[in-house]
Order: structure tokens, then C-alpha cells, then sequence
């Protein structure tokens, strides 16, 4: 398992932040939006929570896949 370092973490939350700002939500439910995505897109896409990321903004949802390439 890799360890992710604290820097990291704390930019994802402060992420998270300013994006339920953008989209005037609690930042838990912004993260409840976006782990209901990660477990949508689970079922067809292998992936993990590591490698997905969520991009919300008043008009567009972005979701980035990143890692490895098959």
C-alpha cells in the first residue's frame, strides 16, 4: 500500500474546499458526490481511488483517470 504524505493530503482537502464552494455544497457532500462517481465508474473501469480524481464547477463535472496505461 502505498503511503500518501501529508502535503498531499492536505492539498486534496483544501481542494475540496474550494471546490464546494464553487458548486455551493458542504464539503462532505462534495466528497459524497465524488465517492459515489469513484463507485459508479468502478463497476465498468478498473481503477483506483488513488488514480481518479473529481472536478466539479457550477456548469461541468471533469473526472481524470491517471496511473498506468494499458
Amino acid at each position: 500500500m502505498i503511503k500518501r504524505s501529508s502535503v498531499r493530503i492536505a492539498k486534496e482537502r483544501l481542494e475540496a474546499l474550494v471546490a464546494s464552494d464553487r458548486v455551493h455544497c458542504k464539503p462532505k457532500e462534495y466528497d459524497l458526490i465524488c465517492h459515489e462517481l469513484y463507485k459508479t465508474l468502478s463497476k465498468y473501469v478498473e481503477i483506483t481511488e488513488e488514480h481518479f480524481q473529481v472536478s466539479i464547477t457550477r456548469s461541468a463535472i471533469h473526472i481524470q483517470l491517471t496511473g498506468e496505461e494499458h
